[in-house]
């Protein structure tokens, strides 16, 4: 059964909407933030969000792979039908602010994704497949909607928003998607584009849902309030914050090698297991000037991947500690190397009673908490093993923080100010980042 106070804000609302529909067209007012929903899937592990793109009369449904690190917006465009689709031109300043590569025309039936000659083609990233596919630079009205933190209010559009246009999709997990949503620093990902047309403070938040099955998870474009229902705190008062590294080379194959990354880097300073320091190299935590090292935010990859010295490291502390608690150890279940007998774990308010692992951050007594919901999964009956993966003696990146470790909790992208808001685990308030919020 719905709140009284939720009763009571669809009333008001519906009051307000009377009152504008009775003085003739609205004239809205000017939005402090944009939200967008999450979804996760169960069977891939992957986040995706949705959006209208297309005349509003006629709009398409997009469901989008979220990808902190790609630059663009791209999807399929096989069904895709809008009277105010446009495609963009060679030489134009829309296709060299896309990185326009080729010229690129089309000699099939000429639709949205096939466009004559003199058309703007850009290089996409497909990130499951490793490989780039040449798309018709395209641009179309997309409908989002507000939010003052806690509920969606009204919706607006955002004409000329830029994507490009796939006439096939292969390699992107899950059943319905239909393109990907990037999220990278740069003016062309999805939150730049909407906090520029609808002058929005340049940050954006996410708070990736564990299960979709009791509500959606949240992107928060152009900042706080923040809500977590049934919290009444708003959150974005108490984060804290550490800085957003710049990694001088490129470690995502769509850019070039002479290229800063603009995915999201920050420094992780050192790890604890129940308060004692895991040993390994600091040097592991830098950047060297080859663009190696260092701690890199993603939601493509499920688990958190740390070069093999540290996991190994690792392992061995978490081990040791979670012998002492009297957890019992078990066979392996693939793909997780490290099991235990979840009947010898009790169960508490922020998931399995294991040791927590600290990821202490650059800034002032700033850590990142992982409890037992964040650091083990369920691999089947009474069997839950560490949720980290053993990535090798010569990864790219040591450190790659993956989906799992990041849910329940905030993570705010001030891409002004260069740095990462970070909440506590909502657990501890007995809420989450699973929502039912209305549109």
């Amino acid at each position: 059964m719905a709140s009284s106070q939720t009763l009571t804000t669809l009333f008001i609302f519906s009051l307000v909407s009377f009152a504008y529909a009775a003085s003739g067209p609205p004239k809205l007012p000017k939005p402090k933030a944009i939200h967008l929903p999450i979804r996760k899937n169960q069977t891939t592990l992957q986040y995706y969000t949705t959006f209208e793109s297309g005349n509003p009369e006629e709009a398409n449904i997009i469901d989008a792979l979220i990808d902190l690190g790609s630059p663009s917006v791209w999807y399929d465009c096989t069904s895709y039908v809008s009277s105010s689709y446009k495609r963009a031109s060679c030489g134009s300043s829309r296709c060299k602010n896309a990185r326009g590569s080729s010229c690129i025309d089309c000699n099939k039936t000429l639709r949205p994704g096939c466009s004559k000659k003199d058309t703007c083609g850009v290089l996409t990233y497909v990130p499951y497949l490793v490989y780039y596919t040449d798309q018709v630079l395209s641009e179309d009205t997309m409908r989002v909607y507000s939010t003052d933190g806690a509920y969606v209010w009204f919706s607006y559009y955002i004409k000329k928003f830029q994507f490009s246009c796939a006439l096939t999709v292969e390699g992107l997990p899950g059943d319905h998607a239909k393109g990907l949503a990037g999220f990278a620093n740069i003016n062309i990902s999805l939150p730049s584009q909407i906090s520029s047309s609808l002058k929005l403070a340049n940050k954006f938040a996410l708070c990736l849902p564990s299960s979709s099955e009791s509500g959606l998870g949240d992107i928060f474009i152009g900042g706080g309030p923040y809500y977590m229902l049934p919290s009444i705190e708003d959150q974005s008062l108490s984060l804290v914050t550490t800085p957003l590294v710049v990694n001088p080379i490129a470690t995502n194959p769509y850019f070039a090698d002479e290229e800063p990354s603009l995915e999201y880097f920050i420094n992780v300073k050192y790890i604890e297991i129940h308060g004692k320091r895991v040993a390994f190299s600091p040097s592991l935590l830098s950047i060297d000037k080859n663009g190696v090292g260092g701690t890199k935010i993603t939601t493509m990859e499920p688990y958190t991947t740390l070069h093999s010295s540290i996991y190994n490291s690792l392992v061995k502390e978490f081990t040791k500690e979670a012998s002492m608690n009297k957890i019992k150890k078990v066979k392996a279940v693939a793909p997780f190397v490290e099991c235990f007998d979840s009947r010898t774990v009790p169960n508490t308010i922020t998931g399995p009673a294991v040791p927590n692992i600290d990821l202490v951050l650059e800034g002032s007594t700033v850590r990142m908490r992982l409890y037992g919901a964040n650091s083990m999964v369920k691999a089947k009956k009474n069997v839950i093993c560490l949720a980290f993966f053993d990535g090798g003696i010569s990864p790219t990146t040591s450190i790659v923080l993956g989906g799992h470790q990041l849910e329940n909790y905030i993570l705010e992208f001030d891409l002004t100010a260069s740095k990462l808001g970070l909440s506590s685990s909502l657990l501890l308030q007995n809420t989450s980042c699973s929502h039912s919020r209305v549109y």
